[in-house]
């Protein structure tokens, strides 16, 4: 007979096995929790049996509100250092960066008055943001340090991919908006690339990086990452080579079944939840 073949590659088998245990993990805090399990036995007095449902539904309500004050823990220490050791790339607006000030030609903004990241931080999808720029090391990028909300998830307690990818969108244009367009003008995304590495927590101190990676005439490669602790020095955000930015980059790696191996693990200063290339073009025509 034939061999069977294999559906998927060591790497990702681990990363789908990991997926699949904590699904399980999560399906069972969920059912330990469902109504049908806080029902109290019938008593022979209907008074006394409203007088507990009330009482049980107040310490749920209570429970409930108790688990969703994450973003009253301790910020993360690694983040603390960051932000000592990084200045805000808008100083006027720190902890609110898109209603920054900016100026056209040294430190454009990217957002207006009616920007999605006012809704978004309004309603807790994400707590104490903070864009900072490294222009110091062997390679510069900006840096968003955030702690994604109690309520963010798509499976229970993991924030949902859709999220992710939009930070990811938001940080590789604010690495255009800093480091290109001031020389070239605006651009804007055209093609969007992420592998999903590993399930990102909610209530989870994180750290989005952006970085230029190669620029082609009118288009431009930025190389972002989402990760829970500092990048190490010299580091691409996505860790690519110098072809990132190759027109077929985005068609040859996107469903490359090696690319959940290498983004997998623990890159040695904390884990790698996603990375992706972003390709934008530049408006103003040469």
């Amino acid at each position: 007979p034939r061999p069977r073949a294999r559906m998927f590659r060591p790497g990702c088998r681990r990363v789908f096995d990991r997926m699949h245990a904590m699904a399980r993990g999560a399906g069972a805090r969920v059912g330990a929790a469902s109504p049908s399990a806080r029902v109290a036995p019938p008593t022979s007095s209907s008074s006394s049996s409203s007088s507990s449902r009330q009482t049980s539904h107040r310490r749920t309500t209570t429970t409930r509100r108790h688990a969703s004050s994450g973003s009253d823990a301790p910020i993360a220490s690694w983040i603390e250092s960051l932000a000592d050791r990084l200045p805000p790339r808008f100083p006027d607006a720190p902890d609110t960066y898109w209603r920054g000030a900016g100026s056209p030609t040294g430190n454009p903004q990217v957002h207006g008055e009616d920007s999605i990241l006012d809704l978004l931080h309004a309603s807790g999808a994400f707590h104490r943001p903070r864009l900072m720029v490294d222009e110091g090391g062997a390679r510069r990028r900006v840096m968003l340090s955030l702690r994604t909300g109690t309520r963010t998830a798509g499976h229970p307690g993991w924030t949902h991919g859709g999220l992710t990818s939009l930070l990811m969108d938001e940080i590789a244009g604010q690495a255009f908006a800093h480091f290109v367009q001031p020389a070239r003008g605006l651009g804007v995304t055209a093609n969007l690339t992420v592998d999903y590495a590993s399930p990102l927590p909610t209530a989870k101190d994180l750290l989005v990086v952006a970085g230029v990676g190669k620029v082609d005439g009118r288009k431009v490669w930025i190389d972002v990452e989402v990760r829970d602790g500092p990048p190490r020095d010299g580091d691409r955000p996505s860790g690519g080579d110098d072809t990132a930015g190759d027109d077929t980059a985005g068609d040859d790696t996107a469903g490359d079944d090696t690319a959940g191996d290498d983004a997998a693990g623990d890159d040695g200063d904390g884990e790698v939840f996603a990375r992706g290339s972003a390709l934008f073009i530049v408006l103003a025509k040469d």
